[in-house]
């Protein structure tokens, strides 16, 4: 009778452990050729150390041996091997040794004496066990792979639309004071943080043709792929039509709403909904139109402090949409103005409540949008991290100072750092100022003239830095290369207290051609050149540059309490 058994069996590895010598023999004789190999074991010892030294894929054993048993020789492999399949040859088949058995994890008893055809049926139900196992594994590592294969895919998918994200996003005015017809500068900041990758929040600061602002901000209802398309698109079209519509027929804000309106109705799913806002800003007539859509109240301050909310006077978009309504109002009298999207004001309070009950109150308190964003951080509960967040802050830069200090500085270093001292004293006298703030000024002030002495002064470009801080001539170029005796720096200090915590304004002016518009456009962190403002920026709450002189513009809150000079 011919025997047949899976052909896999020809890969797998057989453990025979039988102490009788004639069933040994027999045992062999018919399993030869079966198996890619057969590893015999005279009793349960050998047939243990057997298991260590080959690693078998099938252990077929006798129960009843000197030494160790069959169950016994199971129950160590089982301390460390609960896989491999067992094969129990026993003629006594006693309930309790079968209870033991099994809990041991035997996986099949063949009875003796056994018959080889039954043996060999075993032993075929193993390999097919056993087969099956190895398919489903390797089922698995395929799975795996193609799950890796994805995960790295939509990784890649991610960061892609993440920098298309960060491209659609515009902002013309990034670190830029800009001049009204009055003299008066003015500055625009803005806070966009994304929850996720896939962002309902998006905006477009545009400096038009004629001088005048195009601020549009969104808050796609909604979150995940659907609201980030949704936002994507709608930025994209107003940065397209604030940049190319006035050359076409005149600029027009009514204009502009109109074809946004029917441009978004087309796009929109029948659930679908969008808050938003438009903002033109003519610092000629010092006149601000807006069109609000549905965002929380904008806020405006006025020079004296006193803040009013302008409420949104035009429903949501939809795919059903009137004509949209205009707000009109002066910035003669305006220090600065606040629009946030409901990530800001429905952001969830440490101990429950909303935000929007303290936006008002911490936005009277801060005068720029860092400390407002401080603020708004210290309060939120930690893990509020339901939706996008943005704060757009567009704000008057020179302020009615209730103190001024100003002086001239030879472009020298010793000479700029005494500069130094008798700026941050002079503070001091008007106001406190904690050690922890005087430090961070020096800083900042130190950076700042530095800056006016390399590029203003000595006229050091980007290249020239590169090379003389890469040679270690950096120092003694400061020190040793004179300055053309035109050169200048000037140095003024001033206070704000409009707002509950006073603002110092520092304002540093020297004789070269000023900063690039373009400097901050496409920062480089592994440039020489720029560090200095890194370094700004991470100790003042914010700095413009562009300015008509050439000037750079730097603001920083002084937090605690303060000491008017009478």
């Amino acid at each position: 009778m011919s025997v047949q058994i899976a052909p896999q069996a020809s890969e797998l590895t057989l453990l025979f452990v039988e102490d009788n010598e004639f069933c040994r023999q027999v045992g062999v004789l018919q399993l030869s050729g079966l198996f890619k190999r057969i590893v015999v074991a005279n009793d349960g010892s050998e047939g243990l150390q057997s298991f260590y030294d080959c690693a078998p894929d099938i252990i077929l054993t006798d129960q009843i041996m000197p030494g160790l048993t069959g169950l016994e020789m199971v129950r160590i492999i089982r301390e460390t091997d609960r896989k491999t399949p067992v094969i129990l040859m026993t003629g006594n088949m006693d309930y309790q040794m079968l209870v033991n058995a099994i809990n041991l994890g035997v996986t099949r008893f063949v009875p003796k004496p056994f018959k080889f055809e039954f043996l060999v049926q075993t032993l075929d139900d193993i390999v097919q066990k056993i087969v099956s196992d190895l398919l489903l594994e390797q089922l698995q590592r395929q799975e795996m792979e193609l799950l890796r294969y994805r995960d790295k895919y939509n990784s890649i998918q991610q960061e892609a639309a993440l920098r298309k994200e960060r491209h659609v996003v515009r902002h013309d005015l990034h670190n830029l004071a800009i001049r009204a017809s009055n003299g008066v500068r003015w500055g625009v900041e803005v806070v966009h943080t994304p929850r996720d990758i896939m962002c309902g929040d998006g905006y477009s600061v545009c400096r038009l043709p004629d001088e005048r602002v195009m601020i549009f901000l969104i808050d796609s209802m909604g979150s995940g792929l659907s609201a980030s398309l949704t936002t994507l698109l709608a930025t994209s079209f107003c940065n397209f039509h604030f940049e190319h519509f006035f050359h076409f027929s005149g600029y027009e804000f009514r204009k502009i709403l109109d074809l946004f309106i029917e441009y978004i109705t087309g796009i929109l799913l029948d659930d679908e909904v969008i808050s938003c806002g438009f903002f033109l800003i003519d610092l000629e007539t010092l006149v601000l139109e807006t069109a609000l859509f549905a965002l929380p109240p904008l806020l405006v301050r006025d020079l004296d402090g006193s803040v009013q909310c302008v409420r949104s006077a035009n429903p949501p978009l939809s795919q059903y949409n009137g004509k949209a309504e205009i707000t009109k109002f002066s910035l003669a009298n305006v220090s600065d103005l606040l629009v946030v999207t409901d990530g800001v004001s429905d952001a969830i309070m440490g101990a429950d409540g909303l935000y929007r009950e303290y936006l008002q109150n911490d936005f009277m308190a801060s005068p720029t949008l860092a400390s407002l964003h401080k603020l708004f951080n210290s309060r939120i509960a930690a893990k509020d991290e339901k939706d996008d967040l943005t704060m757009l802050h567009v704000r008057r830069i020179d302020l009615p100072a209730s103190w001024h200090w100003r002086t001239s500085i030879f472009p020298r270093l010793d000479v700029m750092n005494m500069a130094i001292v008798e700026a941050l004293d002079r503070l001091s006298q008007e106001i406190t100022v904690t050690t922890k703030q005087r430090d961070e000024l020096e800083l900042v002030l130190s950076e700042a003239l530095t800056n006016s002495l390399e590029h203003g002064c000595l006229l050091i470009g980007r290249e020239d830095k590169k090379r003389i801080v890469l040679s270690g001539e950096y120092d003694d170029v400061l020190e040793q290369r004179a300055p053309p005796p035109d050169s200048y720096i000037s140095l003024a200090l001033s206070l704000w207290r409009g707002a509950k915590q006073p603002l110092l304004l520092i304002e540093v002016c020297d004789s070269g051609p000023g900063i690039p518009p373009d400097f901050f456009c496409v920062p480089d962190t592994t440039a020489v050149s720029g560090r200095g403002f890194r370094m700004i920026s991470r100790y003042s709450d914010s700095f413009f540059v562009n300015s008509p002189e050439g000037g750079l513009l730097i603001m920083k809150t002084i937090e605690g309490d303060t000491n008017h000079a009478d």
